[in-house]
């Protein structure tokens, strides 16, 4: 009987140790990501996103592929992923992106609707 509910236990937290998620850090994040905004009007459809710690806080910015560059604002980064905005042309846009390893994956939202976005990270 004792060797049947060792190895129920064991079983149980066998089953428990397999369903553990990865803890996300901003380190995931941190770093140069290469994105391409394809129905993006051109000049904003391709560049890098830069995004940094400072002060234990993440930060950022956009730079176009003509080397212009805008600040990211209000960045996050939790189980849903990362999140930001950024004004473009006065208006201000937001980016929804999921982290997997390399590839990050998501949408922008614009005023004139929301449009897919693609990153993967620079080495």
């Amino acid at each position: 009987m004792k060797k049947l509910l060792l190895f129920v236990f064991v079983l149980f937290l066998t089953g428990n140790l397999a369903q553990a998620t990865e803890v996300k850090t901003n380190d995931d994040v941190i770093g140069e990501w290469k994105y391409e905004v394809p129905s993006a009007p051109y000049g904003y459809n391709a560049g890098t996103i830069v995004i940094e710690e400072k002060e234990g806080q993440l930060a950022g910015h956009i730079k176009l592929d003509d080397g212009y560059k805008i600040d990211l604002k209000e960045i996050a980064y939790s189980e849903e992923g990362l999140k930001c905005g950024l004004y473009v042309d006065y208006n201000y846009v937001t980016l929804k992106l999921k982290v997997d390893g390399e590839n990050m994956k998501g949408m922008v939202s614009t005023p004139e609707g929301e449009m897919p976005i693609t990153a993967k990270k620079v080495k």
